[in-house]
């Protein structure tokens, strides 16, 4: 399975989340692993609305079907409020 997602969420509070995961390893910078679930982060050029800009990136998790689904719910849960 592969989740390909661009989020409203600044790559600090992305990275500081995954870091905060115990069952959760750090492979590489902006790079992690669950399980099978390999998950990148990128971080995207600010979105501009207005004279407010919108940091973003780019959540890229790709696994077998249930690690991807369980990490990806995680992560959803965590940044729902965020508008994604």
């Amino acid at each position: 399975m592969i989740k390909d997602e661009v989020w409203s969420v600044s790559l600090d509070r992305a990275v500081r989340f995954f870091d905060s995961l115990e069952d959760v390893e750090k492979t590489n910078e902006n790079e992690y692993r669950y399980l099978s679930a390999v998950i990148r982060l990128t971080e995207l050029k600010p979105k501009g609305m207005g004279i407010w800009a919108a940091k973003r990136i780019k959540l890229h998790i790709e696994g077998n079907d249930e690690d991807t689904e369980a990490v990806y719910h995680r992560f959803f849960i965590q940044f729902l409020s965020t508008g994604g």
